[in-house]
């Protein structure tokens, strides 16, 4: 976890690991095969685990919040905000897990010890020894959640990118927990959030990605893998900022027909909101699967790195 070959994000960070499926496009999750299947450092599913990362990873952000501080500074030196638009650093969290998971299972630090924190304590204290288990009770994601986004708070030159296939928990498991009224709704200007969307069964989604939209400063779409047509996707980009597509990788994806990324692409336009095309997947565009290299980004011949137009602060 680090430096990332995503095409729209800088970075990867994972808070913890692990997952449950909820729709068709978590069917062949390159997640749940590499992390549990082939290197068995969680266990999928409901009844599985959640491992928290490493100090090391969570201390990570800091030094990439520092140099990107330290970027800006010289961007500004050098005259660069006559010249083109400075790009903050963005991170994608979670890449092996869903920030906004229902979980209130088992917990775990990342060589396989049960988590748990000191009572009576604000601060994330970990305990795996037997002696302190009674002055202490088991870790929850809540309390794993909280120090995430005191990671994100910390780190204001960074805009942590948030994609969840669980937009309607959104507002009840955002940092404060407490908040009640708009007037004290916890916004973060550095963070993005985002809903992936693979056919038109899943539209809804954005909807209640809307109803959190308070809360962070861009609203984005990952239609990837796109697994059928979405011919009313526009209806539904009235509050969205950018929407990222693409087709399924991996030994066992599934082929994409072309004209959904058309049509995809198309409704961008119209509604003017960003499009990224990032990948046609192991399939390309006359649906021959070529591997995802060869396959290419490139639709009808055109590369799309459209993204929101966003000015440092």
């Amino acid at each position: 976890m680090g430096v990332t070959t995503i095409e729209w994000a800088d970075y990867t960070f994972n808070h913890v690991m692990g997952c449950t499926k909820v729709s068709p496009a978590c069917k062949n999750c390159y997640a749940e095969r590499d992390f549990d299947h082939r290197y068995g450092k969680v266990k999928w599913g409901p009844n599985g685990t959640r491992v928290v990362t490493s100090d090391a990873n969570w201390q990570k952000p800091l030094k990439w919040n520092s140099e990107a501080d330290k970027a800006f500074a010289l961007y500004r030196c050098g005259g660069g905000l006559n010249k083109e638009i400075y790009q903050r650093p963005r991170v994608f969290c979670a890449s092996l897990a869903d920030v906004f998971e229902d979980w209130d299972g088992d917990i775990r630090d990342h060589k396989g010890n049960p988590l748990w924190k000191c009572n009576g304590t604000q601060c994330f204290e970990l305990r795996t020894d037997s002696i302190m288990r009674e002055h202490c009770t088991k870790l929850t994601m809540d309390d794993v959640r909280a120090r995430l986004f005191r990671l994100i708070d910390a780190t204001p030159n960074l805009d942590w990118l948030l994609l969840t296939k669980r937009p309607e928990n959104i507002r009840a498991k955002w940092h404060p927990f407490d908040w009640q009224t708009p007037s004290d709704c916890p916004y973060r200007k550095n963070v993005w959030l985002g809903t992936s969307v693979e056919s038109s069964e899943y539209l809804p989604r954005i909807d209640s990605l809307e109803d959190a939209g308070v809360l962070a400063s861009v609203l984005f779409i990952s239609a990837e893998p796109v697994l059928g047509p979405m011919p009313t996707l526009g209806e539904h980009l009235g509050l969205i900022d950018w929407v990222i597509a693409g087709g399924e990788s991996g030994p066992d994806a599934r082929p994409a027909d072309p004209d959904w990324f058309r049509s995809i692409r198309d409704q961008c336009d119209m509604h003017n909101v960003p499009f990224h095309f990032k990948q046609w997947g192991e399939f390309d565009e006359y649906q021959k699967r070529v591997g995802k290299k060869a396959a290419g980004r490139l639709l009808d011949g055109e590369t799309h790195d459209g993204s929101p137009m966003l000015f440092a602060f």
